[in-house]
């Protein structure tokens, strides 16, 4: 599989890392931090685009579905511990959705983190280059194994990418795309998330989640997907319905056809004709 490597983190620091680390506490986070409004980047004073918003409620929904499944949690703009290099301390940092093999989410830190997924925000340069450089820097820092990138508007020809950890280097590498269009996951086996074809992308829907080669839909998709279905069921229905009108009005016409026979033989007799 084609992979591109992504520089890490200055190469100075690299022998610290693990030093670095080890200060990385998993302290309960105080109530004051689950405050404030859903997916707002206090940093930017930026809210979500409605872009970013559906494809964040479309996704998080069917990951927290794999989740369950799976054995795992998913956390979605929720207070983690991460080491900030250049402020020398630990900090809350909220990724826009990310699983987990804690069951116990009140306290993560990055280091429990298993794949973590950034809805990029793109009207902004440095918003942007927050959420696809700066917090790929901090989860290959702390070793994510996967860090996943979504830019979310319809219009925009990027769609998905996929960092993989490489251990031996402390650094990520970028995923090509693969040639059915299906990223799978390493760190959560069975994970499997398909770029549609860019004539498909709406806003909110540029992908599609599997996990364990079923895939998983949202209410809407299953709710067309059951009113098809009972759509097609009524039609199939309809069609033997005919069909056996069509079987008994054959039948009576043979039957009437037989009669008509049998009235015609009977006036040849009287009339002493045998036919």
């Amino acid at each position: 599989m084609a992979s591109l490597a992504i520089p890490t983190l200055d190469s100075r620091l690299a022998s610290d890392r693990e030093a670095l680390l080890a200060r990385l506490l998993p302290i309960p986070h105080s109530p004051d931090s689950m405050d404030g409004i859903p997916y707002y980047d206090e940093e930017f004073a930026m809210a979500q685009s409605d872009a970013h918003r559906k494809n964040i409620y479309f996704l998080g929904g069917l990951l927290d579905r794999v989740a369950a499944v799976a054995g795992l949690r998913g956390v979605s703009d929720y207070p983690i511990w991460y080491w900030i290099l250049e402020e020398d301390r630990q900090t809350p940092l909220y990724p826009d959705y990310a699983l987990t093999a804690n069951a116990s989410i009140q306290a993560l830190t990055a280091k429990d983190l298993l794949w973590v997924l950034e809805v990029v925000t793109t009207s902004k340069p440095a918003k942007m280059h927050k959420d696809t450089v700066r917090m790929r820097d901090y989860n290959a820092f702390h070793g994510v194994p996967e860090f996943v990138l979504l830019f979310p508007e319809p219009e925009d020809s990027r769609s998905v990418v996929w960092h993989q950890y490489d251990a031996s280097t402390g650094a990520y590498q970028v995923v090509a795309l693969p040639a059915d269009r299906r990223y799978r996951s390493q760190a959560i086996p069975g994970l499997e998330l398909e770029v549609l074809e860019p004539s498909a992308w709406t806003a909110g829907r540029k992908v599609r989640v599997y996990y364990q080669g079923k895939e998983f839909r949202d209410a809407q998709v299953e709710e067309q997907a059951r009113e098809a279905a009972e759509r097609q069921a009524q039609h199939a229905q309809q069609a033997r319905e005919a069909a056996e009108r069509q079987a008994q009005h054959a039948q009576q016409a043979r039957e009437a056809a037989e009669r008509q026979v049998e009235q015609l033989l009977a006036r040849l007799k009287q009339a002493g004709i045998e036919p």
